[in-house]
């Protein structure tokens, strides 16, 4: 069924089904919420069941309507989307008209990923903006009459990429509706758009996933095993977008690296200390690094559900050496040390340097776990 397509958001999925059943449907719609948690995915569904041959409130998925949406193909949808700006390009021109062979060749490719996956993100080289020229083919398109009995949907994705002129011309969009279209933004960033356009929509919130829907979907749409999976929705941040970027990661190469720089903060001198920062900071990406403070972050949680005997633990490759810290280390003040590794996490994304980051947050570990008549001895003992 096309509902059951969208990975968790039952709240808004009632709130739509009961729209439909009542005949109530707004005819223009913003979708906000965090990035990666299926707007873009629930938007393209709900014009599948406006189109639908067997007009149910459920797209049935097989009808030729149907199969033309499996596709994005049908001429009743309309994606938009940032797209570069064409040589020669003016005022008024189709939005696609003036791009090369080659932007026009990635922008398939973009939809065609997009397809096979309702949670990709569209990301069209040089594509900075929502173009003018895109919000006017609305307008053009929308006046002309929708393709069969359905009804004629304009996703607007990632809309907090509207420039000023492409915002002011979707306003006037917007004030002028026709009755047999629907226009559906998708952010998550609405506090980027024009109020007079979010005061002419009816908002939408979406929450994040659950780590048991992340982790349910890539064990079901991915093939992957629980264990993995387990790990991955930990990552992925109420994200089915992160989680699906993360698949291809070494993550538990990645743990393991976070789980010895935790030995090295403890066990070893500042100099020592200094050093394993300077391997990991020249060697790893920034992105690295955040999966990494996760992971340990992770692994560390683990470490809790371990000692207190609640909680399922995420690690199970790992349970030798979860014990034998939990066995080494009874009184730790676990809020203290997350607070911690999410500080130095937060700092991370605000592009702080790195090595002071990680030597910062190995002096605080070090002071937060060792028992303080250990951390004054130095004993030399070993964490795993």
């Amino acid at each position: 069924m096309a509902w059951k397509s969208v990975i968790g958001q039952e709240r808004v999925k009632d709130f739509l089904i009961s729209s439909l059943r009542q005949n109530r449907l707004a005819q223009a719609y913003l979708f906000s919420g965090p990035g990666g948690v299926g707007k873009d995915a629930l938007a393209i569904e709900l014009a599948k069941a406006l189109n639908c041959n067997n007009g149910a409130l459920e797209a049935c998925g097989t009808c030729s309507n149907c199969v033309k949406f499996q596709s994005l193909q049908h001429p009743n949808l309309h994606l938009i989307f940032s797209l570069p700006v064409g040589k020669y390009e003016v005022s008024g021109d189709p939005p696609l008209e003036k791009l090369t062979d080659e932007q026009i060749s990635a922008i398939k490719e973009q939809l065609a990923a997009k397809a096979q996956n309702l949670y990709h993100d569209i990301v069209v080289p040089k594509a900075n903006a929502i173009k003018v020229n895109s919000i006017r083919e609305i307008r053009r398109t929308s006046s002309l009459r929708s393709f069969g009995n359905g009804k004629s949907v304009f996703v607007i994705m990632d809309a907090d990429q509207l420039n000023d002129e492409s915002s002011n011309a979707l306003l006037k969009t917007l004030e002028e509706p026709h009755e047999n279209n629907l226009l559906i933004l998708t952010t998550a960033r609405p506090d980027y758009l024009l109020p007079t356009i979010v005061s002419r929509c009816q908002q939408v919130r979406f929450d994040i996933l659950r780590n048991e829907e992340i982790q349910d979907a890539l064990v079901r749409r991915e093939q992957l095993d629980a264990s993995r999976a387990a790990i991955i929705a930990q990552l992925a941040n109420g994200s089915y977008t992160r989680a699906l970027e993360l698949i291809s990661t070494s993550l538990l190469e990645l743990r393991d690296e976070g789980v010895n720089f935790l030995r090295s903060a403890l066990h070893r001198t500042r100099e020592n200390l200094l050093q394993t920062v300077d391997n990991i900071a020249i060697g790893s990406e920034r992105s690295e690094i955040e999966q990494f403070l996760y992971l340990l972050q992770s692994w560390l949680r683990d470490t809790v559900a371990s000692r207190e005997g609640s909680g399922r633990v995420i690690n199970i490759d790992d349970l030798e050496a979860l014990k034998k810290f939990v066995d080494h280390y009874s009184e730790i003040d676990d809020a203290a040390v997350a607070r911690s590794i999410q500080r130095a996490i937060s700092l991370l994304n605000k592009n702080v340097y790195i090595p002071l980051i990680l030597l910062n947050l190995g002096i605080e570990l070090r002071k937060l776990i060792l028992p303080k008549s250990s951390e004054s001895n130095r004993t030399a003992t070993t964490a795993s």
